[in-house]
């Protein structure tokens, strides 16, 4: 592993244990073993691995929408692959959820790019609710607002129950995604058809 590498790695374990206020180039360094100077030769302000960890992220993501575009989704259990494989990017890179505003005030190149990100995904997931149409999972009687609705509501549980779990139920790994996925999927129980609620665990 390059040096360039585990200076991500390492600044998304401090980010995600810390927070982005109060971590510094110097601590990631020294978390490193290495010198400052080092570390900047790599990259010149903690900005520039900010932005790299947000790339990656969003590549995360476009990974798994890819992945499913080609094996498509043929029932609830494939949705819930998907979800839970969201979930597990979501936690994996917490700390940009967990400071989203503060972010994208202080590097304004992220906050346009999520813009445009959520946008990307918006068409992306409209795709998968009239794909789970067709399959018969989603009822078909519901206009396409309500859909676009819907897909407003799951990206507010997506972007913000980190901040719920950490003031409400402080569950870390495994505990965290399972529940909050779980959460998340009981949004789309009244969307379903009998059939499809019927295979349906909750």
């Amino acid at each position: 592993m390059n040096t360039k590498e585990k200076i991500l790695i390492t600044a998304l374990e401090l980010y995600n244990a810390q927070g982005i206020s109060s971590i510094t180039s110097r601590h990631i360094a020294a978390e490193m073993g290495i010198s400052a100077g080092n570390l900047h030769y790599h990259f010149k302000h903690t900005d520039e691995i900010i932005i790299s960890l947000y790339n990656r992220l969003s590549e995360a993501f476009s990974d798994i929408i890819s992945k499913m575009n080609l094996t498509g989704i043929d029932g609830p259990g494939a949705f819930r692959v998907f979800i839970d494989q969201t979930f597990e990017i979501i936690y994996r890179y917490r700390f940009i959820f967990l400071h989203a505003v503060e972010i994208s005030l202080r590097i304004p190149s992220v906050r346009k790019d999520y813009q445009q990100l959520m946008k990307r995904r918006t068409d992306e997931f409209m795709a998968i609710f009239r794909q789970l149409i067709r399959k018969g999972v989603f009822r078909e009687d519901f206009p396409d607002k309500v859909w676009k609705a819907l897909v407003t509501h799951a990206f507010i549980v997506i972007d913000f129950w980190l901040s719920n779990n950490e003031l409400v139920n402080n569950f870390k790994g495994k505990k965290a995604i399972s529940h909050y996925s779980e959460v998340f999927l009981t949004m789309f129980y009244p969307y379903m058809t009998s059939k499809a609620q019927a295979g349906f665990e909750l």
